[in-house]
Parts: structure tokens; sequence; C-alpha cells
């Protein structure tokens, strides 16, 4: 191997097989449909929890449901696909969505909370399941284009944001015609679009972890030996060290963001903004935080992970201060939009970056343990987030949500990433 030329900077130089672009597209295909499932609980949760409780003093309990299931799971559905292979993660998880989703939708027509409380569990353990697709898309990728091959799968969430309003506005008009709970009615409709992506997982060939362990067979020799001897000569405390920057970046950003996206409701709503408006701001965030992931992991390959990381940092601490400043509705969406750009750089970047150092028989329970405490952190941080507004005011919480970015600044400077993916001691 020390005889192989050193690889180019040149991501453009490194080609992508054809059958790893097809399976790319079929794990984003797969991540857009289970998306417009997973967009209906911050659509109607609360609203679910009030109608079926009667009052509102739980209605973000949908929401911690949804949060809770997917920590009590990550880490074991990780190390499942680690022995199992990538697909046997995929089809567990639309397995438990789909039922999840009948649960849900059952539980609205017979008004059971019970039911209800139950279906959520499900369905947020499958949704947790389906984020094992990082783990198949890094594993089809050499170094040089791994942070892309990440990011056009999550562009598959912005499509699925899409979808779920079409989902609904379909229910409503079915809803009307039959006299049947619209909202029950969009639930029950989830299944019909997760069994085609069975078919969609199923045509994934051969599994993503059999071709990272094989993925001298896809790519020349020359665009996998730098990083990857590289990684393979850091000894444990090394790779632990960049293992640690990777995930304490993730937590703090996807509590950032779930934080300060909880907040601007309240923020809007306090300025007397419609609910019109109020949802055109949700879907500029939404727009932050995937419809830039094929640049920003471009860049993420070019310029390296920890560079992206940082600005990212920086672009999620801005976007909390403006929203804290609550200085009209402008502001504070343009504040919201920021939050979603900056944790799509150093979310997708610390997940690439955790993958660069972690061997194919073991990324699974690694991303499996940055989900469970990123979940944690987004269950705990919109609590934390209340009290801040209820005890000061909204500008405080945008102080802590700025100064919550710092928190992984120094683990980060500790990693020295010498080119994209290429660590060393």
């Amino acid at each position: 191997m020390s005889t192989w030329p050193h690889a180019p900077s040149d991501t453009k130089q490194v080609a992508i097989p054809p059958l790893v672009r097809k399976n790319t597209w079929l794990l984003a295909i797969t991540q857009a449909v289970s998306g417009a499932g997973m967009q209906l609980v911050p659509t109607f949760g609360a609203i679910q929890v009030v109608l079926l409780l009667g009052n509102a003093t739980f209605a973000g309990l949908a929401t911690s449901l949804l949060a809770l299931s997917r920590v009590m799971t990550a880490y074991f559905v990780g190390r499942m696909t680690d022995r199992r292979g990538r697909k046997a993660g995929l089809y567990l998880g639309l397995w438990l969505a789909l039922v999840g989703a009948l649960l849900i939708g059952t539980a609205t027509l017979l008004g059971s909370f019970a039911l209800f409380g139950a279906g959520v569990l499900v369905f947020g353990s499958g949704v947790g399941a389906v984020q094992q697709m990082r783990v198949a898309a890094a594993d089809m990728y050499p170094p040089s284009r791994r942070a892309e091959g990440l990011s056009l799968v999550a562009m598959g969430s912005l499509f699925g944001a899409g979808l779920s309003p079409l989902v609904v506005w379909t229910a409503e008009q079915l809803g009307l015609a039959l006299g049947v709970s619209e909202i029950a009615l969009a639930w029950l409709m989830v299944p019909l679009l997760i069994l085609p992506s069975f078919l969609l997982v199923n045509s994934i060939r051969p599994d993503p972890k059999q071709m990272a362990l094989e993925l001298s067979r896809y790519y020349p020799a020359w665009a996998l030996h730098s990083t990857a001897s590289t990684s393979e000569n850091l000894e444990q405390k090394d790779l632990a060290r960049i293992r640690v920057a990777a995930i304490l970046t993730a937590v703090v950003v996807q509590g950032q963001m779930v934080m300060m996206m909880a907040m601007t409701a309240l923020a809007l709503k306090a300025l007397d903004c419609s609910l019109s408006q109020i949802s055109f701001s949700v879907a500029l965030h939404v727009m932050g935080m995937f419809a830039f992931s094929w640049p920003i992991g471009r860049l993420a390959d070019r310029l390296g992970r920890k560079p992206v990381i940082m600005a990212g940092l920086v672009v999620a601490g801005l976007g909390a201060l403006l929203v804290g400043l609550g200085e009209g509705y402008w502001v504070i969406t343009a504040g919201t939009f920021l939050v979603g750009l900056g944790w799509s750089g150093a979310f997708l970047s610390a997940n690439t970056m955790l993958t660069d150092v972690t061997p194919p028989t073991r990324r699974g329970q690694a991303i499996g343990v940055l989900d469970l405490w990123s979940n944690t952190a987004g269950m705990s941080l919109p609590i934390l987030g209340g009290l801040i507004v209820e005890g000061f005011d909204l500008q405080a919480l945008g102080f802590f949500g700025a100064l919550l970015v710092l928190i992984p600044l120094y683990n980060l400077f500790q990693v020295r990433e010498q080119q994209p993916g290429d660590y060393r001691p």
C-alpha cells in the first residue's frame, strides 16, 4: 500500500460508479417518503393530544414521545445493522413506521389516548431506525466523496417535507367526502407511502455494509489509500478524540436547533403573526436544514469536515441571536433559517467525520450513539428553553442558543485534519 500514489485533492477525479449512484437515489427516495410521514407529528401531534385528553396541558407530549422512542432504540438498531447489514435496519424501521402510523390513525378514530401514545412510540422507533440511511450512504463512498453521499440522502428530507402537505390536503378532501376525521385519514394514508419503500430498499444491492467491506471493488486504489491508511494508523486515543468531537458537535447543534425552532413560534405569536406567517417561517427553517445539503457536502469534501463544522456553528449561533432579538417577523425568520442552515453544515459534517474514523463493522453503533445523545438533547433543551423564556425573556434565549455552539470548540480544536477525511495524531 505504501507504493500507491497520493489521492488527488480534486474530488472530480474520483468517479462514482453507476451502482452507487443508483443505490444513493433509492435511499434518497426512501428518505423522502418516510420523511413525509414524520412531518405529521409536528403538524398534528399537539392537536391530537388536545383532542384525546380535552386540554392542552400535555400538548407537547407527542413530540417528546417521538424523541424518547428514538433515544431508546438508536443504539440497538445501530448494533443490528452492524451485524445483519444496513438493509435489515431499514426494513425494521419501515415496518415499525407502518404499524405505528396505523396505530395512531386508529387511535384517533377510537379516541384512545393510550393507543395513540403506543403508536407514537412505535412510529418514532421506526423513524429512528430509518436514520441508518446515513450509515448506508457513508458505506458506499470513499472519504473524498463521503460527505456528498450523505448530503444526497439528506436532500430526500426536503422532498419529504414538500410531500407531507399533499398528504394532508388529500386527507382533508377525503375526510369531507366520507365524513371521517381528516387527521386519522392522513395517518392511515402513510402506510400507502411506506409500502413502495420496501421495494426501493430491496432494490439496493448489494447491501451497503458489504460494499464498505469491499470498497476497492468499486473505486481505484488511489481513491482509497491516503485517508484510509492514515485512519488505520491512528492510536485509539486519537480516534476517540475525533469521535468525541464529532458526537459532541452533533448533540449541540441538534439540541440548539430543536430548542430555537420550538421557541420561534412563540416569538412570532408574541408579534401577533398569523398562522400562515408562522407556517412560512417554519418552511424556511426546513429549507435551511435540507435545501443546501448537497453544496454543503461538496464543501466538506473539498475544504474538510472541520472547517464546515466551524462555519456551521457560527451560522447557527448568529441565527439564535437574531431569533432572540425578536425585532420583527423577517429578522426572526432570517434567524430561524440560519439556525437550520448552520445545523445542516455542522450536523452533516460531524456525521461524516464520525464515519471517517469508524470501521464499517462499527459504524451503525457509532451513528446510533450519536443519534441517542442528539435526540436526548433535542428532547431536553426545548424544555430548558421554555424555562429561560419564562424566567427571563426571548433575548436571553438567543444568547443561550449562541453560547451553546461554543461547547464543542475545545474538542474540535484538538482534531487535526490535514485534508478532507485525513486525520493526524
